[in-house]
């Protein structure tokens, strides 16, 4: 084989290699959220992943119960005061029954998948049980971790 063939296929199989590579990057679900800060919480459910999906300052963000953030594909709630892992709910901002991001109502302090989104009217807990169908199952719990003024979400 000379030297110009040998070069011809291994740069071929290096091209595939790096377009087969960005492509598979381009595709993963990186979870971004809608980006919109609207106030505060966090969870002390499970199903963390490991590592940190979201971090809030808890002197600047969810001051107040019932203030929520959603950002980065989770949803956070302050659900009491105090800056405890319990004072707090964090999931996964996608209805289960069709991925459709939900949104916090205050005033019935629980989460909603709204018709005006792409969602069919499924209603949600604060502990993110199904109160309304049709999704079949619960909110994806997130874990939180407290450290001095700083939660995490995993």
């Amino acid at each position: 084989m000379e030297r110009k063939e040998f070069l011809n296929k291994i740069s071929g199989g290096l091209a595939f290699t790096c377009v087969a590579c960005m492509m598979a990057a381009c595709s993963k679900d990186d979870n971004t959220g809608s980006g919109n800060n609207t106030g505060g919480g966090g969870n002390t459910g499970g199903g963390g992943t490991g590592s940190i999906l979201l971090t809030i300052n808890l002197t600047t963000q969810l001051l107040a119960v019932n203030d929520f953030v959603s950002d980065k594909g989770i949803i956070i709630v302050r659900k009491a005061a105090g800056n405890l892992v319990s004072s707090f709910a964090a999931f996964v901002n996608a209805c289960p029954h069709q991925g459709v991001a939900v949104t916090f109502r205050k005033p019935s302090n629980d989460f909603y998948c709204s018709p005006q989104n792409g969602g069919h009217g499924s209603t949600f807990s604060i502990t993110g049980a199904v109160t309304n169908s049709p999704a079949t199952s619960g909110l994806s719990a997130r874990t939180i971790e407290i450290s001095g003024t700083t939660l995490t979400v995993k």
